[in-house]
């Protein structure tokens, strides 16, 4: 099963709690075609359709799970990692607002708060999918294969994601 890692921006209006942790809630992913590239080089444009982005079973899995400061390099959040690379977590609330899901955050790393004051904004999920190729056209855009089992594992602040200026921190209307 493939891994995968997909980017957006923090959405909402933060709160700053009394412990200086930063609440916010964020729009993770969507559904629509997004562009992967292989080992050797080539190109792979892959659906993530709404059939498969809202399933149940996959939304189950981006509740309380661990956000990072950029991906890891070792790929996943485990057990065995979690304690130097979790700088905050998702919350219970998966909202499904097509072709958009949101869920509530919150981040409790004071550099990576730093970093998100300063304009690190964007999301990327991490997770795992089965992915089939399989062509075709979705909304007007080609696809050449298809995503299905999408299973998260974590989601990054990044510089900048793959899955467009959606996906992301809002922090407009902000005192911090």
């Amino acid at each position: 099963m493939p891994f995968r890692i997909d980017t957006f921006k923090i959405d909402g209006n933060p709160v700053k709690t009394p412990e200086g942790f930063l609440r916010v809630d964020a729009v993770v992913t969507r559904s629509g075609v997004f562009r992967y590239r292989s080992m050797d080089g080539s190109e792979r444009l892959e659906l993530r359709s709404d059939t498969e982005v809202f399933d149940e079973k996959s939304l189950k899995t981006l509740v309380m799970i661990p956000m990072t400061n950029d991906h890891p390099f070792e790929g996943l959040v485990t057990a065995d990692n979690a304690k130097a690379l979790q700088i905050g977590f998702t919350g219970e609330k998966v909202r499904a607002e097509k072709p958009f899901i949101k869920v509530p955050v919150v981040i409790t790393d004071k550099n990576t708060i730093a970093d998100v004051e300063a304009g690190k904004r964007e999301l990327s999920c991490g997770y795992y999918c089965d992915v089939e190729e399989e062509k075709g056209n979705y909304k007007g855009e080609l696809y050449t294969h298809v995503q299905k089992n999408i299973r998260y594992n974590h989601v990054a602040i990044v510089t900048m994601g793959r899955a467009g200026p959606e996906a992301r921190l809002k922090m407009d209307q902000m005192d911090l």
